[in-house]
């Protein structure tokens, strides 16, 4: 049953809202005001939220806000509930990221439809992340990996035989187990990755001593990105041997290279940086809809969804060089 939290602080249509919600087999969570709200969205991790805008406390401005910055709830879809009808109050929402805008007064099975809608589009993006997560782990010549909670929760063959194993004997494998390096080495570096999982879509670049089951020590790099997978934080990337790859780096980034134009490496070189469109535009001395474009295009041409898929691109194919 899906969940769907309402925040709003006029009680009268909270509760018609919620009634009629229920009514329709959805489990439903009720919250009087922003702050209230945050409460309830981390108790419940709901599949949908439906906010007004003007309550006391914390508007729903700062509300969105707030769980944007906060992993767990950060990719919940909401829609915002306001009697306002001015163009730049709803810019202003959906600026934010917002998924939708209902404007009151409005009808509830109109209201039912916005929330279905959005539950299923939100549904079929989560589909296709996971399906192109499993063709990246699936990638014949890369050790592709997705990382969680100490361990490589998804891997491919590639990446076990980086360190000696068949794909079977490596599932029970701690990341730390794999480090070559002494005990405060070890705990330094695992210190290192649990802070780039408390920054959701941040990049990362190290370069590690490991151990091979058959040949001793060996230099491996790690690139990946930070995403939430089956509602953790994560990390998915890839892992190269390095004496193995040198080779082979140089002709790679030079056939990208050419499908990409120097400005679209210097918006991608960016984006990988995490700047906002605002930040790019300032940088390059463009508008922010010249940027736009040029985010468009390289989403085109490198087959990638959103920002995170450029990032993984990006790494993938050695064109940004992460500090």
């Amino acid at each position: 049953m899906k969940k769907i939290l309402i925040v709003e602080d006029d009680t009268l249509l909270r509760e018609n809202i919620a009634e009629f919600i229920e009514g329709e087999k959805f489990q439903v969570f009720v919250a009087k005001d922003g702050l209230e709200g945050i409460q309830q969205t981390l108790q419940h991790l709901p599949d949908l939220i439906l906010c007004d805008i003007e309550m006391p406390k914390m508007n729903g401005y700062d509300f969105y806000k707030t769980i944007k910055q906060i992993k767990a709830t950060s990719t919940i879809p909401l829609v915002f509930l306001s009697a306002k009808t001015e163009n730049e109050d709803i810019r202003a929402g959906m600026q934010l990221g917002a998924d939708d805008y209902i404007l009151k007064p409005f009808d509830l099975f109109d209201l039912l439809k916005v929330i279905e809608t959005r539950l299923a589009k939100y549904e079929t993006i989560q589909k296709y992340n996971d399906e192109k997560l499993q063709a990246l782990i699936k990638h014949p010549t890369l050790g592709m990996f997705i990382y969680q909670e100490g361990k490589f929760l998804l891997y491919n063959e590639t990446l076990a035989s980086i360190f000696g194993y068949t794909k079977e004997n490596f599932s029970n494998i701690t990341f730390k187990e794999l480090l070559a390096e002494d005990r405060l080495s070890q705990t330094k570096k695992m210190t290192e990755i649990d802070q780039y999982l408390k920054d959701i879509n941040s990049t990362i670049s190290l370069r590690l001593s490991a151990n091979h089951k058959n040949e001793g020590e060996i230099k491996i790099e790690l690139f990946g990105t930070t995403i939430i997978y089956n509602g953790m934080p994560s990390i998915v990337g890839n892992i190269i041997k390095l004496n193995t790859i040198k080779s082979t780096i140089s002709n790679t980034k030079a056939t990208i290279e050419s499908k990409l134009s120097k400005r679209e490496l210097e918006v991608l070189e960016l984006i990988c940086e995490g700047k906002s469109n605002l930040e790019m535009a300032e940088h390059v001395f463009l508008s922010q809809r010249t940027i736009e474009t040029y985010r468009a295009r390289l989403l085109s041409k490198t087959d990638s969804k959103n920002s995170a898929e450029l990032i993984i691109y990006a790494i993938k194919n050695n064109l940004v060089t992460l500090e």
